[in-house]
Formats: C-alpha cells, structure tokens, sequence
C-alpha cells in the first residue's frame, strides 16, 4: 500500500555532498529526506584533503552553525571524534619516474600541509567518515531511507513527487541531486553534455589494497631528497610521461587501525589508450616499469573489485540547476583526481545551494533564475581545473616542465588556502559570523587562486607557456625556465623562497616557525592590497588560537588519563551525563517544525557494499 510523506527537500544519494547538504538544511529547519541506493558504510574516493578544503570545511562549520564539520577539517579532530582508522597527510609528495630506470631522489618535490592546531589534513577512510556525516544528517533531523532509490520522478510547477522503489510516493518543495555519475535528474532531463569539449582526456582504476610498503622503507635515505617530511606522511604522487599513480596511507600514524591504503592509476589517454586488459594486470604491468614504485608494491593485494573507467573519466552537464531542482556538483561534471578537485568544488557548491535554498524558502520563490550563479560558478572552477590538470599531463613529458607547472599549481593552491584562511582567521579576531557572507563569491569560492588578481596574471602567462608546448610550438625546457622566472619578482610569493630556482622543490613547513615568517614578509613585504586579502588579521590572533588549541589538547588528554585511572578502580561513572551541543539555529527565518516523516533506517554493522569483481564507471 503506498503512502505518502511530505518534506521540504529530497536529496539524492548520501554521498558527502548530500550529507553534508541535509545537514545544513535540516540543522535551520527544512524538512529532508536523503534517498540511498545502497547502504553504508562503503567504498568511496575523493579521499585526500588539501589546506584549502580544510578551510572550507572550517568555514562552513561557523557559517552554518554545524560543529561536526570541524571535526573533518584536520587529523587530530578527525581521528579523536570520527575514528583513528582514516590517515594522516602533512604533504603532498611527488616523485618524477623514467620507465626501467630507479627513481631519482634530486627529480622530486614536496608542498607541506598547515601544522596543528590548523592542520595537517586527512586521508579520509571514505566508509567511516561518509557514515559519520550522515549519523550526523540524522542527528540534525534529516530523514534517511537505505536501499530506497526512485522509481519515478515528476517535477510540477509547484512540488516535485518521486515513488521510490519501495512503492511509496514522497513530494517536496525541492530536489537536490547528489548521485555522483549515475545522477538520476542528468538521465531523465538529458543534462549530459560532450565530455570531447575537456582538454583533459584521461581514464583510471583504482582499489584499496593491503601491504603497500610505506615509500619511506624501500627509498634512498631522507637526506637525498631534501625534502621536510617522510613521504609516507602524506599524499604521494608517483608521476611519468603519460599518467600518475595516487597512494593514500590510512595506516601512517601512531594510532592507526587501518592497514588499508588507497591506490590508483590514472593514463593520459591521448599516450595510453585502452588496451582490453584487465585492470590489476595493467596497474601492475605499469608498477613493473618503474623500479621504486615496484619495490612499494611488492607483496601487495586487493582487498575489494577493482573500478576501473569505461573509456574517459570526465563527464559534464550542460546546466546544474533547473526548475526546483540542483545538481551538486559531483553529479555536473568529473574532471580527474589529480589535485583533488571533487572536494574542493563540492564545499563551495553546497554553499552556495543553501544560501538560496533559505532564501527560497523565506520567500516562497523558487523561480530558477535566483539559482543561476550556482552554474556560472561552477563553469568557471571546472573550466580552471580542465586547464591545471591538463596541463599537468602535457608537462609529465619532461621533468623540468613539470617541476616549471608544479610551482604553479602551488601558488595558486597557497592563494585559495590564504584567502579561506583569512575569513577564518578575521573571524576568530572579530566574532563576527557575517564575514563568512562573503565565502560563496569571488575570489573565496573560485578554485587554486584563479580570482586573485596578482596570481591570476602569473598564471595566464605560465598557461600560455604550456599550451605552447601543447601545440608543438614550444621546447619544453625553454617554456619551463620562462614560467620558473615568473617568479622570480613576484609581489604574492615570499621572495626568500626563491621559487623561481629550479634547486628549490619544498616549500619551508607550515609550522609556528614557518607561518610566522611568511606572515611577517605578507605584513611587512607585500603591497597592502596582497595584505589585506590574504592576511587581515593581526599576529597575535594567531599566536593565541596555537596557545588555546595546545591547552585544550592538555586539558583533554587530562581528563582521559583521569578517566582511565578511574575505571581501573572505580565501576560506576557518570560519562553518560555528557552534555549535548546546542542546538541553537541561526537559520535567516524562523525554526519550522519539519513535517511529519516516517522513522530513518538503522545502519547495521555488516553492511558494507561489496563492488566484487571488475566494476566499471561508465
């Protein structure tokens, strides 16, 4: 017998994007359904942070008033409130590898992640973190049905009806789509547009094995790299003419209980078109080729199907949003893993959405055209990743290209990082939660530093370099030492990096050494306008968010040691008084009591979804 339920807004899928989304809209009082094909926990990918996210995440946190989000914006919160068994990452690593030769230590670089309190950032062990956001959604009183998809979905002028496959009809006021690939509103509106239009033309596999060796224990002593931190610590890039292989270490630190480690491979398909082969056989002949990374594998085995990609991996839509419905934006459009963009682009997505999704429901106006900003934000970010991540593959061709592209890539990530950073930062000086208004526009939610007007003129330059090595009209060494010189006199980068010298491959570490000796060249070097957008907050704001962050982790590890030394002698305790965070709304219209919903399934413990065998992305 069908019934019939009615919420203010249906999200489709309950992958990050849409846990994240019911939550802000179920924590200021919409009514939410979250639809689930499947069931958690299980596989995900999208599983390394950058400096940047973790600001978002930072951001939204305040903004919305949701303090989960905090917890996945650095390692030491993520593993003390989410769980220990996701990893640490204090940098991004790469090493640069010619086929049958060993790697050289010299042909690598390093960009270290923010030290605590404001990092590092995380390895996210996708079917825990995934499943404590939407615990979280649930908490906020989102409702949540597993193994529940749609069977049929209509959109009127003035509700959206779906029947879902458990027979039941369910309306809202809106529909967010949040399927990823298999988005179900791209299918029926025929949202799909030509993937041929990306510059990046690339395909992948990818599985989470066991007995990966930590690179550390089969590399060249720590000395011949110069490097600031063990690569096993962060996200390492094994890089080569025509692709890139990810590893993402859950089992990099003190606490771990996970000894899993994400891994992948990604081809150029313009260098490496498919072969037929099955995917463990190609990313292992790939692996053979290259000494190092060989010797990493060796011993290693899956531990679930391999996923491998159907011809390219992007896919794009022509428009995001439509008559009360939204596509985040891992359902628009993919480009590649490389630089993590899904992430990036999915925080600052969700933003945006709730901002009009409140207006729409304060004003009772859905009419599309308030939501149009949503799809020109999004062309644009995608557009800029298309043309870093491309450019990426054309300079694997040559290591001093991409050692010349490397630096672009990190300057434009230390722009976006230092802008976020600053809103958090002037927040944490002022009080003031109307600073975080200006985090859904330009240039806080533009990706890699492309609306900071200094770097973005770099860039252009460094692109047009790269582009001519693209079109066969370039020396790649030549195009290489011009973008390295773009640095050389540059008012945005500290000017003791010397980042223009092919020499220097790390960046100083983001410790309470490092951050204050950039921002004392940023307040006393750089021209005012650099200042005021990167670091508009005093140094002593600084100094005490390290200092109260030291003394909460003292005070914490404290009472655990005391709680400890007490049950060792004492049975009863009062830890189930613990005290529940408020649940204070500070939503722009007034608290609705959500609308009569039947009760959210439960997550049974055993039911992780399995992909056996050779699954394929379409």
């Amino acid at each position: 017998m069908k019934t019939n339920h009615e919420y203010d807004v249906i999200i489709l899928g309950s992958s990050l994007s849409g846990t994240m989304a019911g939550t802000v809209l179920a924590r200021h009082g919409l009514s939410v359904l979250i639809l689930e094909k499947g069931m958690h926990p299980r596989f995900a990918i999208g599983e390394a942070t950058t400096p940047d996210i973790s600001f978002r995440f930072k951001n939204l946190s305040l903004k919305y008033d949701v303090p989960e989000f905090m917890n996945l914006a650095a390692f030491h919160k993520l593993r003390d409130h989410v769980g220990p068994s996701s990893g640490l990452k204090r940098a991004f690593s790469f090493l640069y590898h010619r086929d049958g030769q060993d790697q050289n230590p010299l042909e690598s670089h390093q960009y270290p992640t923010l030290a605590p309190p404001m990092g590092p950032d995380c390895h996210f062990f996708r079917q825990d973190t995934d499943a404590y956001l939407l615990t979280v959604a649930m908490r906020y009183g989102a409702d949540v049905r597993q193994k529940t998809w749609v069977e049929e979905l209509t959109i009127d002028d003035d509700q959206v009806t779906v029947v879902t496959t458990k027979g039941d009809t369910v309306t809202a006021q809106y529909v967010i789509d949040a399927a990823g690939m298999g988005s179900p509103l791209a299918k029926q509106f025929d949202l799909r547009g030509d993937p041929d239009t990306f510059r990046t033309n690339s395909r992948g596999m990818f599985t989470h094995m066991i007995g990966v060796k930590l690179y550390d224990e089969v590399a060249e002593p720590k000395k011949a790299y110069g490097l600031k931190h063990a690569m096993s610590q962060g996200t390492l890039h094994h890089v080569f003419h025509g692709g890139w292989f990810w590893i993402i270490p859950f089992n990099n630190h003190a606490d771990a209980v996970n000894p899993l480690c994400s891994v992948g491979l990604i081809l150029d398909r313009n260098v490496y078109p498919e072969t037929g082969m099955d995917p463990e056989e190609e990313f292992f002949h790939f692996v053979n080729k290259f000494p190092a990374v060989a010797r990493q594998f060796e011993g290693a085995r899956a531990v679930r199907g391999w996923i491998a990609s159907r011809g390219r991996l992007q896919y794009c839509s022509k428009q995001m949003t439509g008559h009360r419905y939204c596509l985040v934006p891992s359902a628009a459009a993919f480009i590649d893993p490389l630089f993590s963009s899904g992430i990036n682009l999915t925080l600052s997505g969700i933003d945006m959405l709730a901002k009009r999704l409140f207006h729409a429901f304060e004003t009772g106006d859905f009419s599309v055209e308030p939501f149009r900003d949503i799809d020109e934000f999004f062309r644009i970010n995608l557009a800029h990743f298309d043309d870093v991540i491309s450019s990426a593959f054309v300079s694997f061709q040559d290591f001093e290209l991409w050692d010349a592209w490397y630096r672009v890539w990190v300057i434009g990530l230390l722009m976006s990082t230092a802008l976020n950073a600053n809103l958090y930062m002037k927040y944490q000086e002022t009080g003031d939660r109307s600073l975080f208004s200006r985090s859904e526009g330009a240039p806080y939610n533009r990706a890699l530093g492309l609306a900071f007007s200094d770097f973005r003129a770099v860039y252009d330059q460094a692109l047009a370099e790269i582009d001519a090595v693209r079109s066969g009209k370039a020396d790649p060494k030549a195009a290489a030492a011009a973008i390295r010189l773009l640095f050389k006199e540059t008012n945005h980068v500290p000017h003791s990096w010397n980042f223009h010298d092919p020499s220097v491959r790390a960046t100083p570490a983001f410790n309470v050494w490092g951050m204050t000796r950039m921002y004392f060249w940023y307040v006393f070097k750089a021209p005012r306008h650099v200042r005021k957008q990167l670091y508009d907050w005093s140094a002593w704001t600084g100094y005490k968010y390290v200092f109260k962050a030291i003394l909460a982790e003292r005070k914490r590890a404290k009472r655990q040691r005391k709680s400890y030394v007490r049950d060792v002698f004492k049975a009863w305790n009062l830890d189930w008084k613990l005290k529940q965070e408020s649940t204070r709304s500070l939503a722009p219209f007034e608290r609705r009591e959500a609308k009569p919903a039947p009760r959210s399934e439960s997550i049974p413990p055993e039911g992780e979804l399995v992909l056996n065998g050779h699954a394929k992305v379409s």
